[in-house]
């Protein structure tokens, strides 16, 4: 299993927010093999956001 981080972008009033996923430096998803490193970046990037998004951690993927 892995996770992503989603961040919630503020639309016009009263529009739903636009989710868009976190990358990596090369453009590519940025993936977390655990939810403990999934939350602690969601921390950083959340106690970071000087514009009021918010973030959301996502499950994807299986083991098998």
């Amino acid at each position: 299993m892995s996770y992503v981080i989603v961040k919630m972008i503020k639309t016009a009033k009263g529009s739903p927010h636009l989710p868009v996923i976190i990358l990596d430096g090369g453009g590519e998803v940025l993936e977390f093999e655990t939810i403990e490193e999934a939350e602690e970046m969601q921390r950083r990037f959340q106690v970071n956001s000087d514009s009021g998004y918010s973030y959301q951690i996502k499950k994807i993927g299986t083991n098998e």
